[in-house]
């Protein structure tokens, strides 16, 4: 009995001890299906600057809407979503622009992420891609929750402050909510990447936030 109770003091140590080396960031990797497929020149993801947002100095909100009608015209538009099943996770991006396809992405995701952090890590990944260009540019997603949380001056969650950084320092990206399962084109694209992600997307091993590592390494012991 004194051993089992030593050897969970001990896994709660090495929990700790780990997640102090861990990083604050998701690491996952996105495939893209044909290095040829996107027409538009990629250039190397820089690391994201952290920003200490100031409550009373938070515009952002200029750049966030959730009410703005979804109308298909010949900009560069980005397209985000997550899906989580039994079988894993997975997030993408597509962009669309004179009305074709010229970018699509799908990341696998470990297991125990969850639903939130997965559409945020989509949308984290399309602002990236999206900071590339000079011209303004609307990532859409169908996750209220996630544009909520942005909108959120005091939030705790390390990828909404990822989030928040990258449209202060970029303010050509406008986030937009849409209406999933509507029949908008760019939408489906990226429910179909996410959910095909989940099997055939390529993941490296994660570093996770402190309490992310906990409560996977609690849900395989209890």
């Amino acid at each position: 009995m004194r051993v089992g109770v030593w050897s969970k003091k001990y896994l709660r140590l090495e929990i700790n001890g780990k997640a102090i080396l861990s990083s604050s960031m998701f690491k996952i990797s996105f495939i893209q299906d044909s290095p040829n497929f996107d027409t538009r020149e990629y250039q190397p993801r820089q690391k994201i600057k952290s920003l200490i947002i100031d409550p009373s100095s938070f515009d952002i909100i200029n750049q966030i809407s959730t009410t703005e009608p979804y109308k298909e015209d010949n900009s560069l538009m980005f397209f985000t979503d997550g899906s989580k099943t039994e079988m894993g996770t997975g997030c993408s991006r597509c962009a669309f622009e004179n009305g074709i396809k010229v970018l699509k992405c799908k990341g696998k995701l470990e297991k125990f992420h969850t639903v939130f952090q997965i559409e945020l890590t989509g949308l984290r990944e399309a602002i990236i891609r999206a900071s590339q260009g000079n011209e303004i540019t609307k990532i859409w997603t169908n996750s209220l929750s996630s544009v909520m949380a942005v909108l959120d001056p005091h939030t705790p969650h390390q990828l909404v402050r990822d989030i928040q950084s990258l449209l202060t320092q970029n303010r050509n990206n406008l986030v937009r909510w849409i209406k999933a399962h509507a029949g908008y084109r760019g939408n489906e694209e990226a429910d179909t990447l996410a959910k095909n992600a989940i099997t055939e997307g390529v993941v490296r091993k994660a570093l996770n936030p402190r309490f992310e590592l906990k409560q996977h390494l609690q849900e395989l012991l209890f």
